[in-house]
């Protein structure tokens, strides 16, 4: 009357400390990536902004109105505004009351040493869409942090919204590299 027994399943101990040293190891080279100053604050300052220009531009197809996109380097802010200039109120904002539309990036700890630099539209700082959602003249903005740069831009016409990151000069990331030299011919 005795019965088999059946092996039971599980891990050794050697198992489960060969996997916690790998998780380990991944650990200290992701995380230092992850959290290299600044860049997380400047991509979510740079995703914000682009959701902003998008509202804008959907707030004036919504509405059959002008909506802007008011920027403002020196502030290092910008608002979204009516066709008077009057700045948008928001309901969903934290804090209750009559909030108005406006980011401040020195003032959102979120953003933390963001920076709103070189405003380029046609119409100087201004961006504003028609009551069809196009925006009168294209154009961009660059936010930077600790050496990091991303440029959005706005396309004429379509509104499109694109970003890249860019180096301290300007110069596109990906078009920063360049083929290798071909190596010269020895005459002899």
């Amino acid at each position: 009357m005795f019965r088999a027994r059946t092996p039971v399943r599980a891990f050794t101990l050697v198992e489960v400390l060969v996997v916690l040293v790998i998780v380990g190891i991944a650990g200290a080279v992701v995380v230092p990536q992850m959290l290299k100053g600044g860049q997380m604050g400047l991509q979510a300052a740079a995703r914000i902004a682009i959701a902003d220009i998008l509202y804008a531009q959907n707030e004036a197809v919504a509405r059959q109105t002008t909506r802007r996109v008011v920027f403002d380097a020196e502030a290092n802010s910008y608002r979204l505004t009516d066709a008077q200039g009057d700045v948008l109120p928001v309901s969903w904002r934290t804090g209750g009351g009559n909030q108005t539309y406006i980011v401040d990036f020195d003032l959102d700890n979120r953003f933390s040493g963001v920076t709103l630099e070189n405003v380029s539209f046609a119409d100087g700082s201004v961006l504003e869409f028609d009551a069809l959602g196009s925006p009168q003249t294209g154009g961009t903005i660059e936010l930077s942090a600790n050496g990091l740069r991303y440029r959005v831009t706005v396309a004429a016409f379509t509104g499109q919204v694109t970003i890249q990151q860019v180096n301290a000069d300007g110069v596109e990331e990906e078009a920063q590299a360049e083929a290798p030299a071909e190596p010269e011919e020895e005459q002899g």
